[in-house]
């Protein structure tokens, strides 16, 4: 039976920073405990991966220990965390955190519970996304088909046209300020009322 360490961080020297090695191989010093070996990723930039962990994983043996500061630090999301938990779970592998030694099964059964919730909040997200679009798209089509909504053609309405009607789209854009688009508008409106 072999007794490994695991961190993985930034390379920050601060012991207060829970993410950097520094304050993780401070927290896993003061176990005292004699491990066989120290398997420390680090993290440069942007850049997560976990080679380290990946060698580890292939040297544990059934009946091993791995003790790490926080569950959590071996993976970038639960999902990856789920997956490992029952790989480790199925070698046999016991993992120490926080100075407690922590069944693998039930570590799993929180993470997956974690993962149910989390896909639970998505798809309540999903709906509550959905029933604002159909209100959206409902009181869009309300819009269209309630005649009273449309714009009244005021007298100003009647004055542009009569220019439009008199002049070119040119003159009366310049002399409205109005875009083609808004004055073809106004003139189909107005030659549907009468």
């Amino acid at each position: 039976m072999a007794m490994y360490a695991y961190i993985d961080g930034t390379t920050n020297d601060d012991i207060n920073d829970n993410g950097s090695i520094a304050c993780q191989l401070d927290f896993l010093q003061q176990t005292n405990v004699d491990y066989d070996a120290y398997f420390i990723d680090t993290f440069i930039g942007a850049s997560r991966a976990r080679f380290q962990l990946q060698k580890l994983l292939m040297i544990v043996k059934p009946g091993d220990m791995i003790d790490v500061m926080d569950v959590s630090n071996m993976t970038s999301n639960i999902r990856e965390l789920s997956s490992l938990l029952y790989y480790l779970d199925d070698l046999q592998i016991t993992i120490y955190s926080d100075n407690v030694e922590l069944d693998v099964g039930s570590i799993r059964e929180y993470f997956t519970i974690a993962m149910m919730c989390r896909a639970e909040k998505l798809t309540m997200m999903q709906q509550e996304l959905n029933r604002k679009k159909m209100c959206h798209l409902k009181r869009q089509i309300d819009l269209r088909r309630n005649k009273e909504n449309k714009r009244d053609i005021t007298r100003n309405d009647y004055q542009i046209y009569n220019m439009l009607m008199n002049s070119d789209y040119r003159t009366t854009q310049r002399k409205t300020g109005l875009s083609r688009s808004t004055l073809y508008r106004l003139k189909k409106r107005i030659q549907k009322r009468k």
